[in-house]
């Protein structure tokens, strides 16, 4: 059995479970938490000031504490929590408590040693029902101090009275760590604790190991509603959850330690470190779930969630070359640009190893592609993977940024979700990411007025991705200025400023061989498809924002959908009923130089013009070889590859049109692309056209010398086109 010695008056204050934690009902929990708590209403009276003392194995200084306390002035009452101490602690205080009969001094005791937070714990709780009860008011004050003398309650009066001068929830002192004897090993894991503290509070701490403490009644039970506890955690978890409620918070108030204690282990640091995550996390989540999600739910469901994607991002960010069916894009245009900057610096117009040279170095991507050319140098390929998962962090923030209401973290999990988000990342749309990032931004600065930043911020955007940045900026523009939110004066400028510096990246887009290529029918359906899935993203936020009460009130059919969404777009993605557009493969494949060989057996020719037939998210050989010194005859936009099937007539006038010396099929094209181009390289071969020049040893692809095919072609001027009519 468990053991509670306490004064009779206090005995509701003291109730002690069958382990020796202290246990409420759940109706006195839920009074003691949203009752006055989260109504923290100021006391007719001056506050009440109660002195918690956890103690555990203190015989030596136990009994100096308390009376140091229960003669204190600024001290109403004195709890202390026996943690289950196996020395004279319990000896020493019921002698106190002997000697000094009363009311002030109360005693909760443990029968096993159950940590500081559960001694905490059971103490804040039991004030928590006095609350609910009415005896106490949630403008009292809770003054925590140790057992073993490093607390001075000589310093109560000082503490006590910027609390009440500056209205604060709760005042933790800083100890002068420094000045009182601690380590430098000590002081170094005090400073590294509050700097990980700081980055979950979300507000600087200074010494959130520090247990001498005034709280306000109500902010501290408003805390327990988040609240766990484990070992030492206590202290570092309700710095946690304080900050991030909102409350007021001092941490900078400087005080003396008399003596020198310490008995935390790793493993009670690593404890810690554990708890101000996870007390994040519980704040986050549970402070305003939506209709319908449980407790539990609200725990476990954003995990179900949000840790596949960050398992997707940290995979994606593993990956020096990442394969995504527009990565390879990506990577060739950015090492082409490192290489004319920085080898040969000069900015080129055309991009020599692309579409026979006629393709352009910046079709779209612009500063970003520019920004990772120039950390090409320095990283190579990293580069590019990691400017792009750091653009798939920043779009939901600055998503939030632009809409506040994507703070919301149960309307951002929605945001993240979205099947098209996540398809985003899979296929690696660098360009678009990096768009909507400024785009949103753009949206941010116009919103408060700051011209200058917004006219940068949306020629970033319209200049990254032309087709989804410029409408969106000019049609925000628009809208802004018939709310009367922007003048139409500076409207116009803005418009007339972005678009004119926006003529040069324009008329690059334009010269895109692929768009010279393909009639008007194929590009608008490239354009609409982009813009409907890529849309999406963009919509979102001013869409929650304009529907806010109905999306938190449908929050669970709408999350379903949208998971439903999920599943089917990865489903189609990766290849089902044949919609071929690629996989989601990348994040478990590695890219390889799978044509080191080929160029290795004297039979590449550097300069000579390659088609290459590649698996659309496995078109890093195209990459590879265009560094070995070969030209391909694409640009590797999908409209400029041709995955299609020809009357042998009009395959020779391609290969004529596109002056192609050699095509390489690798042996998996076939099984994503159901087009005759093997049969038709078959025939050229027996017609002795085309000759099979190289065969991988390990059967992954074929080179074809197509040159006298090529020359047999109908003769176009290189229009494409033409081939076709």
């Amino acid at each position: 059995m468990s053991e509670a010695t306490t004064q009779p008056t206090m005995q509701p204050f003291v109730a002690v479970g069958p382990n020796g934690g202290h246990r409420l009902d759940r109706g006195a929990r839920e009074r003691a938490t949203s009752g006055p708590a989260a109504r923290w209403r100021p006391a007719p009276a001056a506050p009440r000031r109660i002195a918690v003392v956890p103690a555990y194995n203190e015989e030596a200084t136990v009994f100096d504490v308390l009376a140091r306390l229960d003669a204190h002035p600024s001290v109403d009452e004195v709890v202390i929590v026996d943690d289950g101490s196996t020395d004279n602690t319990r000896a020493e205080i019921l002698r106190y408590m002997a000697a000094h009969p009363g009311h002030r001094v109360q005693l909760v005791a443990f029968d096993r040693n159950r940590g500081m937070s559960a001694a905490y714990e059971a103490a804040f709780r039991a004030i928590g029902e006095r609350v609910a009860r009415g005896e106490l008011a949630a403008d009292d004050l809770i003054l925590t101090v140790d057992a073993d003398g490093q607390h001075d309650p000589a310093l109560l009066d000082y503490l006590i009275q910027i609390v009440q001068d500056e209205n604060l929830a709760a005042l933790v002192a800083e100890r002068d760590l420094k000045g009182s004897g601690y380590t430098r090993y000590k002081r170094l894991g005090n400073w590294l604790m509050s700097a990980w503290a700081t980055l979950w509070a979300g507000r600087h701490w200074r010494d959130v190991e520090s247990g001498f403490r005034i709280f306000r009644v109500g902010p501290l039970l408003d805390a327990l509603q988040y609240y766990k506890g484990w070992k030492y955690s206590e202290t570092v978890e309700v710095a946690v959850i304080l900050s991030r409620l909102g409350y007021q918070v001092r941490n900078d108030v400087t005080v003396p330690v008399p003596v020198f204690r310490s008995r935390t282990r790793l493993f009670d640091v690593a404890v810690d470190l554990w708890s101000m995550p996870a007390a994040w996390w519980r704040v986050t989540w549970l402070r305003r779930p939506p209709p319908g999600i449980g407790r539990r739910t609200a725990i476990t469901l954003p995990l179900l969630a949000l840790v596949p994607l960050a398992l997707v991002l940290l995979l994606v960010a593993s990956k020096r070359v990442f394969l995504g069916t527009d990565s390879i894009n990506v990577y060739i245009h950015v090492w082409y640009l490192k290489d004319q900057l920085i080898d040969h610096l000069r900015f080129p117009v055309r991009a020599a190893p692309l579409d026979g040279g006629r393709a352009v170095a910046l079709p779209y991507g612009g500063a970003v592609w520019v920004l990772a050319a120039l950390l090409f140098a320095f990283v190579q390929e990293w580069a590019v993977t990691w400017t792009f998962v750091l653009g798939v962090v920043l779009l939901p923030w600055a998503a939030g940024v632009a809409r506040r209401v994507l703070r919301d973290p149960w309307l951002l999990l929605l945001f993240l979700i979205n099947p098209f988000y996540v398809d985003a990342i899979f296929s690696f749309q660098y360009a678009f990411v990096w768009s909507a990032v400024f785009f949103f931004l753009f949206v941010a600065a116009l919103d408060q007025r700051r011209w200058i930043w917004a006219a940068v911020l949306g020629w970033l955007a319209a200049g990254t991705h032309p087709i989804m940045g410029l409408p969106p900026v000019v049609l925000y523009l628009g809208w802004s200025a018939l709310r009367r939110r922007t003048p139409w004066h500076v409207g116009a400028a803005l418009v007339v400023g972005i678009g004119a510096a926006l003529l040069p990246l324009l008329w690059l887009t334009l010269q895109t061989p692929a768009v010279g290529e393909n009639d008007l029918k194929t590009i608008v359906l490239s354009v609409a498809d982009v813009v409907v899935r890529r849309g999406t993203i963009l919509a979102v936020p001013f869409a929650f924002a304009a529907w806010q009460a109905q999306v938190r009130r449908w929050w669970r059919p709408l999350a379903a959908t949208i998971a439903a969404g999920l599943v089917v777009n990865a489903v189609f993605a990766n290849g089902f009923l044949g919609f071929a557009q690629g996989s989601y493969t990348g994040i478990v494949r590695t890219s390889r130089d799978i044509y080191r060989p080929f160029v290795a057996s004297g039979l590449f020719e550097p300069g000579a013009r390659y088609r290459v037939l590649a698996p659309n998210e496995r078109e890093d050989g195209l990459y590879y070889l265009a560094r070995h010194g070969a030209v391909l005859t694409s640009e590797l936009f999908t409209e400029s590859m041709f995955k299609r099937s020809f009357t042998l007539p009009e395959y020779t006038c391609f290969l004529r049109a596109k002056r192609v010396d050699f095509v390489v099929v690798e042996r998996d094209y076939f099984r994503q692309y159901h087009t005759n181009e093997q049969q038709l390289l078959d025939t050229l071969h027996a017609l002795d056209l085309a000759q099979p020049l190289y065969h991988d040893p390990h059967g992954r692809y074929t080179v074809y010398d197509v040159i006298a095919a090529a020359e047999s072609g109908r003769d176009t001027g290189g229009q494409v086109q033409v081939c076709f009519r």
